[in-house]
């Protein structure tokens, strides 16, 4: 009977040692699989928007294709007047499904942060966002050295280049 009596209470000792243990690794574990989560969701939503500032440059550059130069009387007003709106539009209609928050930092007031620029005929479009890393679309966690939990660039950038004439 003793010796029964011995091995439940080395058992309850050991239950009582082992109380923490469940949580401690519950939390390590946790930890673990919500750093992937939100890896995968911050770097998801980063190609995503780099895919979609690549697209729209594309679109604002085939865009300025349909603008007829014989209808302007200059070089200089056919980019000024007819190229450059109708690539800011297009390029403004392609984001149009961006939340507002982001489609302001990315476009400006009127599309006026869309990128035009026609040297030599050669036209370039560039729509940017401008420090991703300062301000992201989902909030930056940092280790506890300060340093952010996953690196991300600087930037976000899609550009097109297109010969005009």
């Amino acid at each position: 009977m003793r010796k029964a009596d011995n091995q439940s209470n080395r058992r309850a000792g050991l239950a009582k040692s082992q109380r923490g243990a469940v949580a401690i690794e519950f939390a390590i574990i946790f930890l673990l699989i919500f750093t992937l989560f939100y890896a995968i969701i911050n770097y998801s939503l980063m190609f995503l928007l780099q895919a979609s500032f690549a697209h729209a440059s594309e679109e604002g550059a085939r865009a300025a294709i349909a603008v007829d130069p014989l209808a302007f009387p200059s070089d200089s007003e056919y980019i000024s007047a007819g190229v450059i709106p109708q690539v800011r539009t297009t390029v403004g209609n392609s984001l149009v499904w961006l939340p507002d928050g982001i489609k302001q930092k990315v476009l400006g007031a009127g599309n006026s942060r869309v990128q035009v620029d026609v040297t030599a005929n050669v036209l370039t479009v560039r729509v940017e966002y401008a420090d991703y890393s300062g301000q992201p679309i989902l909030p930056s966690f940092n280790l506890p050295n300060g340093r952010p939990m996953l690196p991300l660039p600087s930037q976000l950038r899609g550009t097109a280049v297109l010969r005009l004439f």
